[in-house]
């Protein structure tokens, strides 16, 4: 079998066609999904970038794998000591290659994040440009394209593509922009009622710093990103300059569809359109970003085209909870694998694929290291979220939402259902039971990193003092009284437990 995974950096998947946007900027991934089979509650286990990406390709949580977060020790993958990859625990593409897969990934994700372990299994690897990361749609499917053309004799590969488009900073050309603007109206939420309450969450990516990156800066692309968020023309703008991102990435997405309509692939080749993770359009007063572990944040698309497999249940959609880290076992489940990784933590959802029973889970748990430290809970119906670190940004300590009622997470009910929360949290501790606090697990990287904090993209030090330089001095003291939490710990460093010599104990004379 030949395969395609199409990763789209952060697509929203309630922005797209498949998934009920009213504007219809994704005709080619519409074309796509009707044949497919699509899932409605596809998470990645953690975020953004670098945690979501490792996880898919480890099959394994951030808390396990060792990357929860970007920059220092949360972002130090947890290689084995041999000379060969641990027993157990391969990569997908690893796991393909030993089954005699030619595998190659499109990407400049490993350079980006210095994630070399991302490339791990895969015999070619390449880039369109120099540059690490933004590299247009266009040169992306250009590269893809003359690959599939060298190897169409080839029967069985696996091409993983990276599209950065609609990542943040929107570079397409401003004709994008203005054919999503024109394909329909912006969606209605949030209000200025609401844009005007979002002034008073601060942080980068907010409202009134929607640039900000170390220090404040203005929008680099003017036609598809504002200055900040003060009016609803602001956010129309906004919305606007991302889904031009993504009408311009379908467009190009159908020009690997057509190529490969042309070579005569199209019944051959399995399709997978995923994401990364999502991004925040106003939620918890995030604009633009992804550095929550919400459910704009961790919920991302799943479309999986499988030809003579999901040609029966065209537009067949599922409610089942899933994370991203059952991509790698459901892949080899298709191909027939008698026997999974034994440390992959995913699960296979093949049978849903194949239009079998199979049952769903209670609750997930979603991570996020980037920019706060979170974790979050998702059940059928509501998360609660827990903060570690809040970052530079205003995240409350804890957080319960109930999504079918109030999808946009503006009400927190921690004090309305006390019940409900202690059962969240229940949930939680299980799970950070299961996989930090059993014999042979190794220190949550979210606990040993949390002295130094998420601080690669926003100081929370200097965006405080940014606070005072600009007048709102009471979010600069709100900050300060997050950051000071009296908890008696010092600086400290942390190692991981060596292995003790075993005890020697004399016979008895």
């Amino acid at each position: 079998m030949r395969i395609i995974y199409v990763d789209v950096d952060s697509l929203r998947p309630d922005h797209t066609g498949p998934y009920g946007y009213t504007r219809d900027i994704t005709p080619n991934l519409d074309r796509l999904a009707a044949d497919s089979v699509r899932f409605d509650r596809y998470y990645c286990s953690d975020s953004p970038c670098l945690p979501s990406r490792t996880a898919l390709v480890s099959g394994q949580f951030g808390i396990t794998n060792g990357v929860i977060g970007h920059a220092g020790t949360d972002a130090r993958f947890r290689l084995d000591s041999g000379h060969r990859p641990a027993p157990g625990r391969p990569t997908l593409a690893q796991a393909l290659v030993g089954r005699g897969y030619r595998t190659a990934v499109l990407s400049s994700f490993a350079e980006r994040h210095r994630a070399y372990h991302f490339s791990a299994g895969f015999l070619d690897t390449m880039q369109t440009t120099p540059d690490i990361g933004d590299e247009p749609a266009e040169s992306v499917t250009d590269v893809a394209v003359d690959w599939i053309r060298r190897h169409r004799d080839v029967e069985d590969w696996y091409l993983h593509v990276t599209y950065w488009d609609p990542h943040t900073d929107y570079l397409q050309p401003a004709e994008w922009t203005g054919r999503a603007a024109a394909s329909g109206p912006a969606p209605e939420w949030p209000d200025q009622a609401t844009i005007d309450e979002h002034a008073r969450v601060y942080g980068p990516r907010s409202a009134l710093d929607l640039h900000y990156a170390g220090r404040p800066r203005r929008s680099r692309v003017p036609h598809n990103m504002p200055d900040a968020i003060r009016t609803r023309a602001d956010f129309d703008h906004l919305v606007n300059g991302y889904d031009g991102a993504i009408h311009y990435w379908d467009h190009h997405f159908g020009r690997l569809l057509d190529a490969l309509e042309e070579m005569g692939l199209s019944g051959e080749v399995a399709i997978v359109v995923s994401a990364d993770h999502g991004e925040s359009f106003g939620e918890l007063g995030s604009y633009a970003e992804h550095g929550l572990a919400s459910e704009p944040v961790n919920r991302i698309p799943m479309i999986v085209h499988w030809p003579g497999v999901t040609d029966d249940g065209r537009g067949r959609s599922y409610q089942h909870l899933l994370y991203n880290i059952d991509y790698a076992p459901t892949v080899l489940d298709m191909l027939d694998a008698t026997e999974l990784p034994a440390k992959w933590q995913g699960r296979s959802f093949a049978p849903l694929l194949r239009g079998e029973e199979q049952d769903g889970r209670e609750y997930l748990v979603l991570g996020h290291g980037a920019h706060t430290y979170q974790r979050s809970v998702r059940t059928a119906r509501h998360m609660y979220t827990r903060t570690y670190h809040p970052g530079s940004f205003k995240a409350e300590w804890e957080s319960l939402w109930d999504l079918d009622a109030d999808p946009h997470m503006t009400e927190n009910l921690v004090e309305k259902e006390p019940v409900l929360l202690a059962q969240m949290r229940s949930h939680l501790f299980e799970w950070w039971h299961r996989y930090a606090g059993t014999p042979g697990a190794l220190p949550d990287p979210m606990q040993t990193s949390l002295q130094q904090g998420p601080t690669l993209y926003s100081d929370p030090v200097e965006f405080e003092a940014h606070l005072r330089r600009t007048g709102r001095v009471e979010d600069a003291d709100d900050l300060r009284e997050r950051l000071r939490v009296d908890n008696g710990a010092v600086p400290a460093s942390w190692h991981a437990q060596a292995p003790l010599p075993t005890l020697k104990v004399p016979d008895q004379a």
